[in-house]
């Protein structure tokens, strides 16, 4: 299956053709969000990565289907 993956600000990544916000990602059927994680090599600690698939926040446990729009978005810090 193929989901959409959305990489906001800190997670996205240079390509050869400039900046890659966006990408398509082939998964086994029965693939979570923490596969997903996985294939893309991220390893955020717990809270660092607000995970949302098709608009609602959910957890790396959440199974994927193919068509979902999932966002990963890094919590910021400041003061």
């Amino acid at each position: 299956m193929v989901v959409q993956v959305h990489l906001h600000t800190t997670l996205r990544r240079r390509g050869p053709g400039g900046v890659v916000r966006q990408l398509e990602v082939e998964l086994p059927e029965a693939g979570t969000l923490a596969d997903l994680l996985a294939r893309l090599e991220l390893k955020p600690e717990t809270g660092a990565v607000l995970l949302v698939v098709n608009g609602a926040t959910a957890e790396p446990s959440l199974r994927l289907r193919a068509g979902d729009e999932v966002h990963l978005i890094p919590a910021l810090s400041g003061g």
